[in-house]
């Protein structure tokens, strides 16, 4: 998603970009002249930030660039510093601070600016640290920062690195199939006497599929957020000792358990407790984890479980409609009540992260996050539409033998467009949320040097 900053003040500022944490302020401040270098760098964004998976390069006038130890401020998550070695000489001129971080939310965010030393200075930093030995040029991963000057600078050209459309499918078709496989376990297991007619093929597959396509979504995540896109040993260990990565790593587990569950052990109630667990940190993935977590996080999982439930109903209603006409009209009355409290997690939960995610209504219109929002909405809506006419208009008769196979055919349609949210939800988690109200203190971005 393209993000707006502000434009009005003296410096040239980024009018929209691929952005998910942006750089508020930094010290040294962008186009800035100083008489030293300053004992570290520091660099305070908009969200939490992974310090593992984090890089400041410093590249000096002679063209020759350093690779900074990066570490939080202990009091802020927001800040990222950036410390060289002990008592090291740097030579006067203009220099760049290349950076590329990784939010809590999980997607790569890139970017450059320059200052200026009048004088020859020593960093006095009290911290000894041990850093790679300077390199020429600098670093290859600055062309995979995610930046766009404006066309109206200079010395920068737009470098937009794509939102990847198959780690996008991959989680939204996988996390859906997985959740639909749950829901209609868990009417199974709740079923009485009619749980014989629980469709263990179906359910097996569901939760296989989404379990492969849960872990090739991890694969592509990892290779997404490597800064040359071919993740090496040591990347991978970082991202593993990151918070973010410990999460997407235990919900591939979980998910993994679940099949094992289902599949190996042949144990329905073991399989359920562990899909519903998976489903639950998976509202820790993504957007959640880094604006207003404390909320953000548990209103996501009651929105994924609920989410569950409708689209587990619709599959086990068409699966018993198959099976056993009386048993239809039994269920058929159980889901539709179930399904109604669902729809109305859904409503409040999705209302509440609009709410968190977004700054006015008009961003509904006005960004790329809005716009997947707004058709998820309108997609609601129509499903909605679809949950009435089944409750108030088919499941009162549903005796019938021809309301039978009404029912049957607009579940289909309504499951249809159900997958066609589901996949909208998979680039909704890849696409940055619009920008805080308050303006970002704007640096100056160019190509890498």
């Amino acid at each position: 998603m393209l993000c707006a900053l502000a434009v009005s003040t003296p410096v040239t500022a980024i009018e929209r970009t691929l952005l998910h944490a942006t750089l508020l302020r930094s010290t040294p401040a962008a186009n800035s002249r100083i008489a030293k270098f300053p004992e570290a760098v520091r660099l305070v964004f908009s969200e939490q930030i992974v310090p593992e998976l984090s890089q400041i390069t410093l590249v000096l006038s002679s063209g020759d660039s350093v690779r900074l130890k990066v570490a939080n401020d202990p009091h802020d998550v927001h800040t990222l510093i950036g410390t060289g070695p002990a008592d090291a000489a740097w030579p006067g001129g203009p220099s760049k601070i290349v950076w590329r971080v990784l939010s809590a939310d999980g997607h790569p965010v890139g970017g450059i600016f320059s200052f200026t030393v009048t004088t020859g200075a020593v960093v006095a930093s009290t911290t000894p640290v041990v850093t790679p030995a300077p390199i020429r040029p600098a670093p290859a991963d600055t062309s995979a920062a995610l930046i766009a000057a404006p066309a109206t600078s200079p010395t920068a050209a737009a470098e937009e690195k794509p939102i990847p459309v198959m780690a996008a499918l991959f989680r939204g078709v996988g996390l859906g199939a997985f959740m639909i496989g749950i829901g209609v376990l868990f009417f199974g297991l709740t079923a009485g006497e009619r749980r014989t007619l629980i469709p263990g093929a179906v359910v097996t597959s569901l939760i296989a599929v989404g379990t492969l396509l849960l872990v090739a979504h991890a694969i592509a995540w990892v290779e997404h957020i490597s800064p040359t896109n071919k993740p090496t040993g040591s990347f991978i260990s970082s991202v593993l000792a990151s918070n973010v990565g410990r999460v997407e790593l235990a919900r591939v587990v979980l998910a993994v358990l679940t099949l094992w569950g289902i599949a190996l052990a042949r144990h329905r109630k073991i399989a359920l407790g562990l899909g519903i667990a998976c489903i639950v940190l998976s509202g820790a993935v993504g957007h959640p984890a880094a604006i207003h977590p404390l909320l953000a996080i548990p209103t996501k999982s009651i929105h994924l479980l609920a989410a569950s439930v409708w689209g587990g109903g619709l599959v086990w209603l068409l699966w018993v409609a198959r099976q056993d006409m009386r048993a239809c009209e039994i269920e058929a009355r159980r889901v539709s009540s179930i399904a109604l409290f669902a729809v109305i997690a859904i409503l409040v939960t999705g209302l509440i992260q609009t709410v968190l995610f977004l700054n006015t209504p008009s961003d509904l219109f006005r960004y790329d996050y809005g716009k997947l929002v707004f058709n998820k909405i309108v997609g609601l809506l129509i499903l909605i539409g679809f949950g009435a006419y089944h409750k108030f208009k088919l499941v009162p008769r549903v005796e019938t033998a021809e309301t039978q196979r009404k029912l049957s055919r607009s579940m289909k349609l309504e499951l249809a467009i159900m997958t066609v949210v589901i996949l909208l939800s998979g680039f909704v988690a890849y696409v940055p949320t619009p920008p805080a109200p308050q303006a970002a203190i704007p640096t100056t971005t160019e190509n890498a040097p």
